[in-house]
């Protein structure tokens, strides 16, 4: 690891960033969570992510993020006579908001 003089910002070498991809890819945590508690740019995992998976080491272009929960397909719901809409609101954060409406 090295600070940039100019920036002041830390640079990781590429073993370094291999490192850090593996140990998120096997850790568990979303990513948000893992680069914050690096001090990391989630951005930059996310693209030393992709350099790795093309080709760079088969070892991480195997591995897969763990949390992920299938839940399988939920049944249909029994038709019901219209009250009103249905509406929810998702905050995805950073300002994006996913509305769903059913009238």
């Amino acid at each position: 690891m090295e600070t940039n003089s100019c920036s002041g910002r830390l640079r990781y070498s590429k073993q370094e960033w291999q490192g850090f991809v593996s140990e998120f890819l096997t850790g568990g945590q979303d990513c948000k969570s893992f680069c914050r508690d690096k001090g990391l740019n989630p951005s930059r995992l996310i693209r030393w992510q992709g350099v790795f998976r093309n080709g760079i080491s088969p070892a991480i272009s195997q591995m897969q993020p763990v949390g992920f929960l299938d839940l399988g397909t939920l049944p249909a719901p029994e038709p019901q006579p219209r009250i009103g809409i249905l509406e929810l609101k998702l905050d995805l954060g950073g300002g994006v908001v996913l509305t769903l409406t059913r009238n």
